[in-house]
């Protein structure tokens, strides 16, 4: 046994650091998809994939998300048995769910296709889709075991290994392939991803069986437990199942709006691909460090609570809600301005201004939602954390609706959708989780740091990218020294509101003699 090493930097570093090799990996991804299908053949994997989404939601996230928050608490009150009972529990869950869903979309899957998903060359990826379903579900159940036992440093390896074999596999299928059939094209980019999730679920499955320990898995399940994972997996799954139908109703119903906007078909379904598969990932790149944060304090918010120790959960969710703000609002402040240029660089894709920094705000305003929904689960308040996700989904589709058949907004009204819908989910869990928790909201430290670290790196990109252009005379160079001097501007103005962001997110988190030892 060793001591536990408590510390959201800790844990987070870890995460973020295989966080940001994969988020390279995935933007080098994401550029060689964009180079051989082509912004149309990316808009019919994104269909494909939104079907995938929908299934992998009621499949996956209810199952993964009790596995992890009831691991972390039985590992904090000692009870190592009951965790082989919880993992049995989830993979007879998963595998359940999945077998009935590979029925139905393999008896209808034309049917799916042409009248769900409004284009007929859909079909041919789905028994690929399947297949890569029944492996992502082995590759998420053991994640989120080693995330609720704190073993992160697993999940990071695996991750990045699945990355680069995807990366791999998909880019010599597509590259031998070279044809302009968009539906074969999607369902070789899906039997890349099955080559890469066969290493996952390998890799994951040996190193459990390598490190299992106490871990029993015959230990027969209980009702109480059985009781607890419906509890958390019912809300979660029905949750992620309706915010993924209507997620993807709109990426089906996107292209249909903007026709009536006055788009041919072609264009309609290229803006798809470039918001989905260019633009939105370029300023989605500081998900790696927020996401990190967030699966860090899950187990730690989880365990505080099942010892009882209210003000410590009050003082994780403080940290956590100004943590997403010091992290994503400078990130995207300095992507913003240099966005266009990236995306001519990488994509061959041009973007205006005012279409990125509406982008750069819907980004924003997801890591917030995306935090306040992972702080509702880990205190589980996953009930409310499903209304707001759905109540958020179905009005963006209302919204999308109306908005993009108007010939004056058309994409544009997708973007102001999910900006709109999304401020409004986050200020709904913000204001429960101040009800339920009562940390202290605090607006300055919170919000207005982040905001004023932000302004100053925009102003300083939008300025100083043109000089060292012209100074440079070289992109990559100009790009590197505004860079620099933005990390240390944002050091600077940090100092001089006297925050230090290394300090405070590595300050230990004291935890009761139960939850001091490791047993596993």
């Amino acid at each position: 046994m060793r001591i536990q090493k408590k510390t959201i930097l800790y844990a987070a570093g870890i995460l973020a650091c295989g966080n940001l090799a994969l988020q390279a990996l995935g933007f080098l991804y994401r550029v060689l998809l964009s180079r051989f299908a082509g912004a149309e053949g990316l808009g019919v994997y994104r269909l494909v994939n939104s079907a995938y989404l929908v299934l992998n939601a009621g499949c996956l996230s209810g199952v993964t998300m009790a596995c992890s928050r009831l691991s972390a608490a039985c590992e904090a009150r000692g009870e190592q048995r009951r965790i082989g009972a919880v993992l049995r529990l989830a993979f007879s869950v998963f595998f359940t769910l999945c077998a009935g869903c590979a029925a139905i979309a393999l008896l209808f899957r034309k049917e799916i296709a042409v009248h769900l998903l409004g284009d007929g060359r859909c079909a041919q990826a789905f028994p690929f889709l399947l297949l890569c379903l029944a492996l992502t579900g082995v590759e998420n159940i053991f994640k989120s075991l080693f995330i609720g036992l704190e073993q992160v440093q697993y999940t990071a390896a695996s991750e990045v290994g699945e990355q680069l074999i995807r990366i791999g596999a998909v880019s010599v299928l597509l590259f031998r392939y070279q044809g302009q059939d968009y539906g074969t094209i999607a369902m070789l980019i899906f039997a890349g991803m099955v080559v890469s999730e066969v290493f996952s679920a390998l890799f994951l499955t040996r190193l459990f069986c390598r490190n299992r320990a106490s871990i029993d898995l015959r230990t027969p399940v209980d009702a109480a437990t059985g009781r607890q994972f419906l509890a958390i997996a019912l809300p979660l799954s029905a949750s992620a199942l309706l915010g993924n139908l209507l997620s993807s109703a709109g990426s089906v119903l996107l292209p249909q709006r903007l026709m009536v906007a006055g788009l041919t078909y072609e264009q309609a379904l290229s803006a798809l691909g470039v918001i989905s598969g260019m633009a939105m990932p370029l300023l989605l790149l500081p998900v790696a460090l927020v996401s990190s944060v967030c699966t860090a304090l899950l187990p730690a918010i989880t365990a505080a609570q099942a010892v009882g120790s209210a003000k410590r959960v009050r003082a994780l969710i403080g940290r956590a809600v100004s943590a997403v703000g010091l992290i994503a609002l400078p990130a995207t402040a300095v992507l913003v301005p240099l966005a266009p240029r990236l995306s001519m660089l990488f994509f061959r894709q041009p973007l205006t201004q005012e279409y990125v920094a509406l982008l750069g705000a819907v980004a924003v305003v997801s890591y917030y939602q995306m935090a306040s929904g992972s702080l509702l689960n880990a205190v589980g308040l996953q009930q409310v954390n499903v209304v707001t996700a759905v109540s958020a989904e179905l009005l963006q589709l209302l919204l999308l609706y109306h908005w993009c058949a108007r010939p004056t907004l058309g994409i544009y009204g997708y973007l102001l959708a999910m900006l709109l819908t999304g401020a409004g989910a986050f200020v709904v869990n913000l204001c429960v989780l101040r009800h339920q928790s009562g940390f202290a909201l605090r607006p300055f430290r919170r919000f207005g740091v982040p905001l004023l670290c932000g302004g100053a790196l925009l102003g300083w990109t939008r300025v100083f990218f043109a000089v060292f252009q012209q100074v440079c005379r070289s992109d990559a160079a100009a790009l590197c020294c505004t860079l620099a001097g933005a990390c240390a501007l944002y050091v600077l103005v940090l100092r001089l509101l006297g925050v230090r962001l290394l300090r405070y997110l590595s300050r230990r988190i004291e935890m009761p003699p139960l939850t001091r030892l490791r047993m596993w």
